[in-house]
């Protein structure tokens, strides 16, 4: 299967955004049914998924967010977990805690590496990873998932996962990714965050390091041992192109007087 290039972030709504901050672009915002005025201290977010979250990337958006643009954060990332394995940890009800005093203005989700393997079903029922309705109950999983965060069509962004070294585990990874990106197209207000390329070399294909400044010619390493993982350059990587996602989104929803735009 051919290597995908990273796409240039995509925002749609029902009218063209005319913005002094954002004037550059004709950028387009997910439509959001209910995203609510911002409070004093601006949109709240929460940022929520595996290891991924639990460690260096959601570590940094989240100080970014909060630390340089002075928005009301909220991080709840469980390495190894997923929607896999409710016995094992219940996203589903986290959720429901997590929005328990108010659902979120915007919510970064980032989930799929712990999720490759079947699905329990409870009462020693499982459904396995090539059999069946896979699809079809992971699918389901996502949306109940998403209903609980952003049930009157607030802003969602769910992160795909980047290009894998492992083979076997690679080719899984983009099966999932592949079902994120079809249900965020049919939910108001969210967005697929394609990353299968951010951290791929010129030819599209897994690279442990890279030249992440244009005008150097070192390498840097972006990647863990595991070739699943992310080093902390590469964890900072990945957070500077979620913020091309987020920060336009924010600061029209922050308004006037709001942090400019790096």
């Amino acid at each position: 299967m051919p290597m995908r290039k990273p796409r240039e972030p995509l925002w749609t709504r029902r009218r063209t955004l005319k913005s002094a901050g954002i004037a550059a672009a004709s950028l387009l915002v997910p439509a959001a049914a209910n995203a609510g005025e911002p409070g004093p201290s601006g949109p709240r977010i929460l940022i929520a998924g595996d290891s991924m979250i639990a460690g260096g990337f959601g570590v940094f958006l989240e100080r970014t967010l909060r630390k340089d643009y002075g928005y009301e954060v909220r991080r709840r990332g469980k390495s190894s977990t997923g929607l896999a394995r409710p016995d094992f940890f219940d996203w589903l009800e986290e959720a429901q805690e997590l929005v328990a005093s108010g659902v979120p203005d915007v919510s970064v989700v980032m989930f799929g590496g712990n999720d490759v393997q079947g699905l329990y079903l409870g009462k020693g029922e499982w459904i396995r990873w090539h059999e069946p309705g896979w699809d079809e109950e992971y699918t389901r999983r996502i949306n109940a998932f998403c209903d609980v965060l952003a049930p009157d069509g607030q802003y969602l962004y769910w992160v795909g996962l980047p290009i894998m070294r492992p083979d076997k585990f690679r080719l899984r990874v983009e099966r999932v990714n592949a079902i994120y990106e079809r249900e965020m197209a049919a939910r108001s207000g969210a967005t697929f965050v394609d990353t299968w390329g951010v951290l791929a070399n010129a030819e599209g294909a897994y690279a442990d390091r890279l030249v992440l400044t244009p005008a150097a010619s070192k390498t840097v390493r972006v990647r863990a041992g595991d070739g699943i993982h992310l080093s902390p350059a590469g964890a900072e990587h990945l957070k500077a192109h979620v913020l091309n996602y987020l920060l336009p989104v924010l600061s029209l929803m922050t308004g006037p007087g709001s942090p400019p735009i790096p």
